[in-house]
């Protein structure tokens, strides 16, 4: 990962892709489209994403984290959430739609492991007015061990000319699939192993940042 701390503000204002460490507060002015972020976010921090344009933004995270996206001229936002913990921590993801013809994808992916608590929450806003906005959600949490977890999808609608919709899945992985791969000559670690890799690689990542999701991933399946 190319590490830059951030306290402040960045602005981004031509397309690529870009790769941030955040330990702080920080403010992301994102003013262009065809824009990849891909982000680590470690402490316990609150997050704000100025959005214009179409941007995919990743962030990896540990820790208690609040994102406010808050989604302006243009907006088409895919943001992806990808968490594990063993401990008590909560994310929490706010979408803002301010501006009418946007489009937020929230789609929330983590692991809770040994007696670790979970807790995802997701908000979307949509304000009288902001037309032909799509606000949509997509969370799942793995279960393992004793760990528990929480899901708290919510959707703020005041316009009625707008899209809004959520999915929700805690627990553990389905016995059925696990059953399907060892039928398929896939020991249960493997199995695991596919699975747990499968939760976050929804798209193909760069791969340093998918490094350093394979070695949290190790740490879980070694313990």
């Amino acid at each position: 990962m190319n590490n830059i701390l951030l306290d402040s503000t960045i602005i981004y204002d031509k397309e690529g892709t870009y790769k941030l460490t955040l330990n702080n507060n920080s403010t992301i002015n994102i003013n262009n489209s065809n824009i990849k972020l891909y982000l680590v976010t470690k402490n316990d921090i609150n997050l704000t994403i100025n959005i214009k344009g179409k941007v995919e933004i990743y962030n990896f995270t540990k820790n208690n984290i609040t994102v406010d996206l808050n989604l302006l001229e243009k907006a088409n936002v895919e943001f992806y959430q990808m968490t594990i913990t063993n401990n008590n921590t909560t994310n929490i993801l706010n979408a803002y739609h301010k501006s009418k013809d946007t489009i937020s994808n929230l789609i929330c992916n983590g692991i809770s492991y040994d007696k670790g608590n979970l807790k995802f929450i997701v908000n979307g806003y949509v304000k009288k007015g902001m037309i032909n906005s799509i606000c949509n959600q997509t969370s799942r949490i793995i279960n393992l061990d004793d760990a528990k977890s929480m899901i708290k999808p919510n959707l703020f609608i005041e316009e009625f000319d707008s899209i809004a919709n959520h999915s929700a899945y805690t627990g553990p992985f389905d016995k059925k699939i696990l059953f399907y791969l060892k039928t398929k000559g896939i020991s249960e670690d493997n199995a695991y192993k596919l699975l747990l890799k499968g939760l976050f690689k929804v798209k193909e990542l760069p791969k340093d940042y998918e490094e350093l999701i394979d070695k949290m991933l190790l740490e879980i399946l070694r313990r």
